[in-house]
């Protein structure tokens, strides 16, 4: 089987059309969920882009492998899941948005196709507007209609250049991975006019914030809050409007490079995943971007599409670093012992949690560290246990319990089970 990777970049794990969200223009990526094992408790290893993709490229935990936060290089001697798939002949192709740390690392693929090359094909007024929308203040708090046309976004040169990738490798007979991960909807919130005009911002509902009576929030999210204090009701809706143009947007790419796999006839021969790296907080907790661990930028989406397997739902918690070793499961290759997940074939097979399936799930971003189980989340910061959240009975995250007396036993179990797993999953060097 081939294996066609789609990678989105900070994309919501509710925003698609086919879980209700009105907002959400995606019917490429509906469709492809029709064919898919839906996972709707998948969690990201860090909601930060680097982190993120190289626990996906290695299948280790952030500790183990050392990118930590966007600035930081990776441990020596990365051993990717193209490295895996490599004794099997397969083609390895990946482009867009990897955000590898370190240029002359062996990652296991053949050269890039980065964001460079497709600089290189844009005129100079459609850089200078990209350049302009993607100014640091501006792209983090503003949202707005683009005159750029869907062709003139790096994700349609993503698009293309990997449906050509595909082209060429059928074309020769050879069986490919493709990791084709587009920055879309990554900020700027700057889609199409044609795009942004479609959304009826008077009919944006902003979110719920916390009650009076809640706790202040740790003074992490206090502090990351102050970036947006100043923006008004229209102006949040048109961050959030820009927000779900590039959702369409996205769609569109990804639906590009599922519609070659019909035209070329190789759907009936391929495994296709989609995945976004992490979340957007959309005005949750009156932030938007990432960097935190609330579910908006923890819990991502994940479809694992394989013609050989029936569609379903399933709702057991599942991490990020269990695709490396679903993909080996899938098409025969060799696991090394360095990969942290569990192959998800139980699950896509229809089959009952295995008895020892986790009860947790680990992310990590930074010295900020997070252990969530089915009903409860414990929020680490600098050593210290910060946040505790009863999802249960406050599935919104809006009363911190970390004071509570009621719930001091279970501070405590969750906060050495962070110990724990940051022991047992060390830096690994290597395949292991």
């Amino acid at each position: 089987m081939n294996v066609l990777v789609l990678m989105s970049d900070h994309h919501r794990f509710d925003a698609l059309g086919c879980l209700g969200n009105p907002l959400a223009h995606t019917p490429n990526l509906d469709r492809l969920a029709e064919m898919s094992v839906r996972f709707d408790q998948c969690y990201t290893q860090s909601p930060v882009c680097s982190p993120a993709r190289h626990s996906l490229a290695t299948g280790k935990y952030v500790h183990a492998h050392g990118v930590f936060t966007n600035n930081a290089m990776p441990y020596p001697g990365m051993y990717t899941i193209a490295h895996a798939v490599q004794p099997l002949n397969y083609r390895r192709f990946h482009l867009g948005h990897m955000h590898w740390k370190d240029p002359d690392v062996d990652n296991g693929y053949e050269p890039e196709i980065t964001q460079q090359m497709w600089r290189e094909t844009m005129p100079e007024d459609m850089l200078a507007r990209y350049d302009w929308e993607n100014e640091g203040v501006l792209r983090r708090s503003s949202g707005g209609p683009s005159p750029r046309s869907r062709e003139q976004y790096w994700g349609y040169h993503v698009a293309t250049e990997s449906i050509r990738q595909i082209e060429e490798a059928v074309s020769k007979g050879e069986k490919f991975l493709s990791w084709t991960s587009f920055t879309e909807p990554h900020p700027p919130f700057y889609p199409p006019k044609e795009i942004y005009e479609k959304i009826d911002q008077s009919k944006i509902e902003l979110p719920e914030q916390a009650p009076a009576d809640a706790p202040l929030p740790h003074s992490d999210i206090l502090r990351k809050r102050k970036e947006w204090a100043h923006l008004t009701p229209v102006e949040l809706r048109q961050v959030i409007a820009g927000y779900y143009g590039m959702i369409e947007l996205v769609d569109g790419y990804c639906g590009m490079v599922l519609d070659a796999l019909d035209r070329l006839g190789i759907r009936d021969e391929t495994i296709v995943i989609w995945t976004a790296d992490h979340g957007d907080q959309m005005w949750e907790h009156e932030m938007f971007l990432k960097f935190n661990m609330r579910e908006a930028s923890a819990h991502v989406p994940l479809l694992i599409s394989d013609p050989r397997i029936r569609s379903g739902v399933r709702d057991e918690l599942v991490e990020h670093i269990d695709l490396f070793p679903t993909i080996c499961d899938l098409i025969g290759a060799d696991v090394p012992n360095s990969v942290h997940g569990r192959s998800l074939k139980p699950l896509l097979d229809g089959e009952p949690a295995p008895d020892d399936w986790r009860d947790a799930v680990f992310s990590q971003i930074g010295d900020t560290q997070m252990v969530r189980t089915e009903t409860e989340k414990l929020n680490v910061y600098q050593g210290e246990a910060g946040e505790y959240f009863d999802l249960a009975e406050d599935p919104k995250e809006f009363y911190n319990r970390i004071e509570d007396t009621r719930y001091q036993e279970r501070i405590g179990v969750l906060f050495e089970r962070v110990k724990a797993w940051e022991s047992a999953y060390d830096r690994d060097d290597g395949q292991g």
